[in-house]
């Protein structure tokens, strides 16, 4: 049996690959989704009245770009913008709206970014106000937000507590200074400890912090001092992303000095020394790179296979289906992916003209259902069974075969077990998840050949 060290894993399963945050993933849905069956997948979704919704929204605004961001945003120092992006959200949601005449409450809504607190505390109640006049907020419904606590005025928080806001995600990255430098980013302690604090003064009933590692300039010991200082603030949930370095498609991640990032085997040091610090404060692993209290529903939720992923992330409770407000957001609804637009102009200008904003789509068939179920049992839950898979897709072991002579090759890298009752990821193997779903993918060679995505470790 192989008896690789941590480095030589890292070798083996180091390779471009889909963070499967759906199934299949954007790189193979289809350019200029028609109008019709975005509509056709509404009357769909309508069709289902008594189940809650999931909302996001995509506020893109940043009043400066950090070197290390993949996110879609527009950079704008000055305020204007703001009023024609409110008059098309208010616009786009009325279009979801009138396709939705019988289902309009939501379990769960989310605002990212971009910098949500870009908007002042007038502009973010009309957002507000925008989006739950037409979808009003269940009695229990999550309600979350990120926040940049370099951007936050003394107000916001507050005036989002009272909103209704109930979790809110405060991005740290890193607290080194030099890494703060190399990412342009600027964030000190004294502003993260003070966030934390307001936010929980003001009785949010979670706040999460996210951390990334693989970024420039980290090393073990600093990235050690980042983990201990913010575990000083107990957060309720910890999310450690792994940096998605891709000069070729995000130019400004092109200002990074080659020479400053961590190798390959230092990104997965790092990652480990993440999880070995966190489990032993007694937090959970919730997937592969988060973490939660055990006292969190979340936590309980693996626990009791009642977890959720969506393209907003881990969840205990969501809606069976998702819109996506805002440009490049992307919706969820009667077994159809959509995305909009993801150039601001272009998203305001279609759904300003009465129409949805598609830059694509697809439609999901009934194998697409299943294998983003067993993607997500895996990455959620780090287990498969089938007994489940039968019970709820009418198949079995013997429908898999390609996909388990695959993960047969991998089991003697001590990353998974195979037995007649299932599939059961190792703690080691759990760091490797990405690459150990991708025999499920039926589309990942075609993706592959196509597209560049992020490493997996």
């Amino acid at each position: 049996m192989p008896n690789l060290s941590l480095p030589e894993l890292v070798k083996r399963y180091d390779r471009p690959g889909p963070r499967y945050t759906g199934y299949p993933m954007p790189p193979v849905w289809r350019d200029h989704f028609p109008q019709e069956e975005a509509i056709a997948a509404l009357a769909r979704a309508n069709a289902r009245p008594q189940e809650a919704l999931s909302l996001y929204a995509h506020l893109p605004f940043c009043k400066r770009r950090c070197s290390y961001c993949g996110c879609n945003v527009v950079v704008s120092p000055q305020y204007t913008p703001v009023e024609a992006y409110l008059q098309a959200l208010e616009a786009e949601v009325d279009l979801w709206a009138r396709h939705l005449p019988d289902r309009r409450h939501a379990i769960q809504l989310h605002w990212g970014g971009g910098t949500p607190t870009y908007l002042k505390v007038p502009e973010l109640r009309r957002a507000f106000q925008i989006i739950t006049d037409r979808f009003p907020l269940l009695p229990q419904a999550e309600v979350a937000v990120e926040v940049d606590p370099t951007f936050l005025e003394p107000d916001q928080l507050p005036a989002l507590r009272e909103l209704g806001f109930n979790r809110v995600s405060f991005g740290v990255q890193d607290l080194d200074d030099h890494v703060q430098a190399l990412i342009t980013r600027g964030q000190t302690w004294d502003q993260t400890l003070a966030t934390v604090k307001q936010a929980r003064e003001l009785g949010f009933a979670g706040v999460n912090l996210d951390l990334v590692y693989g970024l420039p300039g980290q090393t073990l010991d600093t990235f050690r001092h980042t983990l201990e200082a913010t575990l000083e603030l107990a957060p309720n949930r910890m999310a450690i992303y792994g940096f998605a370095y891709l000069p070729s498609m995000l130019a400004h991640q092109r200002s990074i000095p080659t020479d400053t990032l961590p190798t390959p085997g230092l990104r997965l040091e790092l990652l480990l020394l993440a999880t070995e610090i966190l489990e032993s404060h007694g937090y959970v692993a919730v997937g592969m790179d988060h973490f939660a209290r055990p006292d969190d529903e979340l936590a309980k939720a693996v626990q009791d296979g009642r977890i959720i992923r969506n393209f907003m992330g881990y969840a205990v409770q969501a809606g069976s289906d998702a819109l996506g407000f805002g440009p490049s957001a992307i919706s969820d609804v009667g077994d159809a992916y959509l995305q909009n637009e993801k150039i601001l102009a272009k998203w305001e200008r279609e759904v300003n003209a009465g129409r949805f904003a598609l830059h694509k789509g697809h439609v999901r068939s009934r194998d697409d259902q299943m294998r983003r179920w067993i993607i997500h049992r895996l990455m959620g839950t780090f287990q498969l069974r089938w007994e489940e898979v039968q019970q709820r897709w009418g198949v079995g072991r013997d429908h898999f075969l390609d996909a388990l002579e695959e993960l047969k090759q991998e089991e003697p890298y001590g990353v998974l077990e195979l037995r007649d009752e299932g599939i059961f990821i190792t703690a080691t193997g759990q760091r490797f998840v990405r690459n150990l779903v991708f025999p499920f993918d039926a589309y990942l060679k075609a993706m592959a050949a196509k597209t560049t995505f992020s490493r997996t470790v």
